[in-house]
């Protein structure tokens, strides 16, 4: 009788692009075997999962966690952040890597970043570094960060502190390319950015309320189409971090049928929202970029989701003290752009998308976790397979849950999903075949999370 660890009993597994009832056994940490129902197996730890769901650990793309801005940072650490996305069924987090200090190395920014969350951090991360040029030193550095296990790259077209030209842009896709990496952009055009703003200086419109005037969705559609084309052109992939709205996936299917492959992340609260919350109450939580769009703009994005036209889905988590937000509704150009959000986006993809929009189990798992792992070379990740490491979520279909009731990353942050409320949580998760919730609710493990050193395509 083969031996394993952990035995799975029961499950509706979600793999490969089905949902039957199996069986998992799980050995040092990873998936040893997927057996039909009730084959004979021994193991130290046998879990009944009958009536409950098992589908991978998610994948979080796109996270701030522990992040800088104007002196401070955001206020729920990594150790925080992370157990709310472990109560989520989020096991992956891809963070960034805030950009260096000028004079300082490229390198060692992506080994401080990692050094800083890996001291208390309860999921497994990855990093995006930022780029903000193509300068002889960035270039020079790029092959030696890659090697490191750094394989995504973010870059802005807007921002007049984080924007890279179209040339920079150009050099920067290129050495990316090249070394069998991912760029990847938070793509509006900065010009027209500008120009909408300045109109809404000149007519006093400047309060949270008004903050989706100020960034239309042509801005994002636009800058989509360029960094499309330079993809194409030169032979690489590229990310789209937050498709907003229909505008946006709309120029990322463009740009397919053109002969681009291009990856589009959208975020939950996209999925959720729609621009009425701008006309409720505290309008300065809503506050995001880019802006949160129409009730029709978000059927879109489900339509995508539900079709793989949207590739992934990130939280965009960003924990700012509510203070600090609140303290400029007035003036929407002084309120941070972020809001946190890691826990509540499994369980909205689950209650939303099963139970309102349509989404099967497999094209949840396909959003929430395959092609995540797939796209930014987590190999390891985000599949229940022989081999792969055994992150594993058994949902509970049956639990309903409370938006109200989900605890903040920390107190001194607000949610933009108090008002939600849903059926299907997360029962018991496991990281790497190690129990890190069960019954709901945090073990006792220590954090436990480690930096996943990706590899590269192969180089262009």
């Amino acid at each position: 009788m083969t031996w394993f660890d952990t035995v799975v009993r029961g499950a509706t597994v979600v793999a490969g692009g089905a949902a039957r009832r199996l069986d998992l056994g799980i050995r040092d940490g990873r998936y040893a075997a997927v057996l039909e129902p009730d084959a004979p197996a021994d193991a130290e730890h046998v879990v009944d999962a009958g009536g409950l769901v098992a589908t991978p650990g998610a994948i979080d793309t796109h996270t701030h966690i522990d992040w800088p801005y104007d002196g401070t940072r955001t206020v729920d650490g990594p150790l925080g952040a992370s157990r709310a996305a472990l109560l989520g069924g989020t096991t992956t987090v891809v963070d960034f890597v805030p950009p260096a200090e000028p004079g300082r190395s490229l390198v060692d920014a992506c080994h401080e970043r990692v050094d800083a969350l890996g001291e208390a951090i309860a999921v497994d991360f990855a990093l995006h570094p930022i780029l903000l040029d193509a300068s002889t030193a960035v270039l020079g550095e790029l092959p030696h960060v890659v090697a490191d296990g750094f394989t995504s790259f973010k870059m802005y077209t807007t921002y007049e502190d984080r924007r890279v030209d179209d040339g920079a842009a150009w050099q920067l896709m290129r050495a990316i390319a090249r070394l069998g990496a991912l760029p990847g952009f938070h793509a509006e055009n900065h010009e027209l950015l500008t120009a909408t703003l300045g109109e809404q200086e000149r007519l006093g419109r400047l309060a949270a309320g008004d903050y989706p005037a100020s960034r239309p969705a042509l801005a994002e559609a636009e800058a989509i189409g360029m960094v499309s084309l330079y993809a194409r052109r030169i032979g690489t992939p590229v990310y789209i971090f937050h498709v907003s709205g229909a505008e946006a996936l709309g120029a990322v299917e463009a740009a397919r049928r053109a002969g681009s492959v291009v990856h589009a992340e959208t975020c939950t609260h996209y999925l959720v929202h729609d621009d009425s919350v701008f006309s409720g109450a505290d309008p300065w939580r809503f506050v995001i970029s880019p802006p949160i769009r129409s009730a029709a703009d978000r059927e879109r994005l489900w339509e995508g989701l539900r079709t793989g036209s949207v590739t992934t889905v990130g939280s965009d988590h960003c924990a700012y003290e509510s203070g600090r937000k609140a303290a400029h509704s007035d003036d929407h150009r002084h309120v941070p752009a972020g809001a946190p959000g890691i826990e509540a986006r499994t369980l909205l993809l689950w209650s939303e998308g099963l139970h309102r929009h349509g989404v099967s189990l497999p094209e949840f798992v396909a959003a929430n976790s395959e092609r995540a792992a797939a796209v930014l070379g987590l190999t390891a990740k985000g599949r229940i397979a022989v081999g792969a490491d055994a992150d594993l979520v058994l949902w509970d279909p049956a639990l309903r849950w409370r938006g109200a009731d989900l605890p903040p990353s920390s107190p001194e942050t607000f949610s933009l999903y108090d008002r939600c409320d849903g059926t299907g949580r997360p029962r018991h998760v496991f990281l790497r075949g190690t129990a890190v919730v069960r019954d709901g609710a945090l073990t006792d493990e220590a954090p436990r999370g480690r930096f996943v050193h990706r590899q590269p395509r192969s180089p262009r």
